[in-house]
Formats: structure tokens, sequence, C-alpha cells
């Protein structure tokens, strides 16, 4: 039924005012004699041609039932709708798209939560000193920073896989996401980039100790490291060992050694393996040196500009981490 509106209803009204007939009024405007009469009476009887405000279905619950429900989600936020509603307890019977819906309406949506490392008081005491203590780098400073890192790449990774498919395709071959027992196949790997969008890429061994790690720096690290650098690496026992420092110590490698433990977010080349992991992802490998073959062309293919926009996000990096009292913020 096509909705009258108000200025149609408006004149219906004053042209029976003006001594019309509902019936010619009807014809006049082409809307059925059955709705010029219901607007006059209603003008008559209310004074207003406009829709009333329509309340809709009353609440089965109460406002402070809908506060409990809340209040609940609030206080541990890992639990299902489900879980909430039972655990509320004076909930009356309402359907669970109902209870998701008060949840909804008062801004607790369910989302897939984001994984972060575990702080403890003194781990994010030490990044909030550290992020003090960088604050007043400038830009041409950052320049002379060198991030590393190691990541392992899987062929068939664990993590959750979108797919855009029709309706009642879910188990269509096209659609699916094939998988191995035992996880699959992967390679290790070692990374370094710097400001000037220098990106270097070795493959390590599976089990990295520190005399594979010292030939990984004298492959990676040594070709492009300059007297002035500094370089960045988080504190893996291979990192941190006696023979490490002063392998680096007797190639003058000058090493920033106050980097805070637990702190990807801090360490630009992070989003560098999740752009990488994402993109390798979406290719098919057969065994793990084809896997390589491909993070390494996908390595290659990441422009130096976004290498050189992570630099500059350096600073807002410490400050967000300063607001959010030394735990990890959305990088």
């Amino acid at each position: 039924m096509v909705k009258i509106s108000e200025q149609v209803r408006q004149l219906v009204v004053s042209k029976i005012l003006d001594g019309c007939s509902q019936v010619s009024v009807a014809k006049e405007l082409k809307i059925h004699q059955t709705s010029v009469r219901y607007i006059y009476q209603k003008f008559l009887k209310t004074g207003e041609v406009a829709d009333a405000k329509r309340t809709g279905r009353p609440w089965k619950t109460t406002e402070r039932q809908r506060r409990l429900l809340c209040k609940t989600s609030r206080n541990n936020p890992f639990l299902t709708a489900r879980e909430i509603w039972t655990e509320a307890g004076i909930m009356p019977e309402v359907s669970l798209t109902t209870v998701k819906r008060y949840l909804r309406q008062n801004n607790l949506h369910g989302r897939v939560a984001a994984k972060k490392p575990l702080l403890s008081k003194q781990q994010i005491k030490n990044r909030k000193q550290w992020c003090r203590s960088y604050l007043s780098f400038s830009p041409a400073q950052w320049q002379k920073v060198i991030f590393s890192d190691e990541c392992r790449i899987e062929r068939h990774a664990g993590s959750r896989t979108f797919v855009r498919r029709p309706i009642n395709d879910r188990f269509r071959s096209k659609y699916t996401l094939k998988t191995v027992k035992y996880g699959g196949f992967s390679v290790m790997v070692w990374g370094l980039i710097r400001a000037d969008g220098t990106k270097v890429l070795i493959r390590c061994p599976r089990i990295l100790d520190s005399v594979a790690y010292q030939a990984v720096l004298c492959k990676g690290l040594l070709e492009v490291y300059n007297y002035d650098d500094i370089f960045v690496q988080d504190g893996a026992p291979c990192h941190r060992s006696a023979s490490t420092l002063k392998y680096l110590d007797s190639k003058n490698v000058c090493l920033m050694s106050d980097w805070p433990a637990q702190s990807p977010d801090l360490n630009i080349i992070e989003n560098m393996w999740s752009i990488l992991k994402g993109k390798v992802g979406k290719r098919y490998s057969k065994n793990a040196d084809e896997l390589w073959s491909v993070v390494k062309e996908e390595w290659d293919n990441i422009p130096k500009e976004y290498v050189e926009q992570l630099y500059m996000s350096i600073p807002s990096r410490l400050k967000l981490t300063l607001k959010n009292k030394g735990v990890h913020w959305h990088y």
C-alpha cells in the first residue's frame, strides 16, 4: 500500500472544509474514498493529519534487566550471548536474537578478538619509559634505525580466512579452504628494513640458534649496515646470547640495547609480516621450496613507499602507547 503524504492529507482536509464532497476529492486526488473519509475523521477527532508516533511492541524486559545484561557482558566480555543471558539470571523467556539485539543497542557487538602479547606490570613500565625516551627522536634520527625480526610463514595457517560466495554453496570445492594434517609446511625467514625502502629477506633454518643467527646477520645485515646506523632486534634467546652480542660488537654494530620486551606493535617490520602473510596465503605452493619462492617474490613486490610510511608512523605509535598507559594499541 502506497503511503499518502502529509501534504496530500492536508489538501484533502482543506478541500472538504471548502465545501467539496469526499467523493469528488477522492476522484480529483486519485485516492480511495475510504482513505479520504479516514483522513477527515482523524482531523475532526485530533486536529492533526500526520500519523501518530507508534510505540511498537512493548519490551518483555525491564530497564533494570537490560542494564544487568549489559553489565554482565562488560564484566566478562568473552562470554557468548547465551552465557550472558544465563549468568544474568533474572532474564525472562526471550529469544537469543533478542538478547543479541539488546547488547548491540548498547554498543556491545560480537567481534573476533585481536591477539596481543600478555604484558606484566614491569613490561608495561619499560614500554612507557622507552617511548618517553625516544619521543624526542627527530625524523632524521629514525632514518638511521634498522628494524629486523624473524617470522614463520605457513602454507596452511590456522587463522580465519573469508570467502565471498553465493548462498548454499558453502561446501562447493571452489569456495572451500583446503587443509592438511599437522599444519602443512612452512619457512622461517629473517627480514630487515631501512627508512630508504631497502628490504632484505633471508631464509633461516627451522631452528635458529646463535650460530645460525650470526650467519644470517653476516649475510643480511652487514651488507647494508652503515657505521652510524642503529640496529633493532627483539629479545629472542639467539639475539641476546653472549656470543651474538660479542659478534655484533666485533662488527661495530650499534645495537638498541633497551628495546622493550613484548613490543611487536613498536617494531614496524611486524606490519610487513602481516602484508606478506596475506599475499602468500592467496597463492598455492606444493612444497617448502616453492613456498619460499612465493614469499621472496611477494616480499620484493611490497613497494618501498609502504616502508617509508611505516617509518613516518613511529612518532604516533609512541604517543598512542603512552596515551594507552603502556599497553598495546591498534598497531
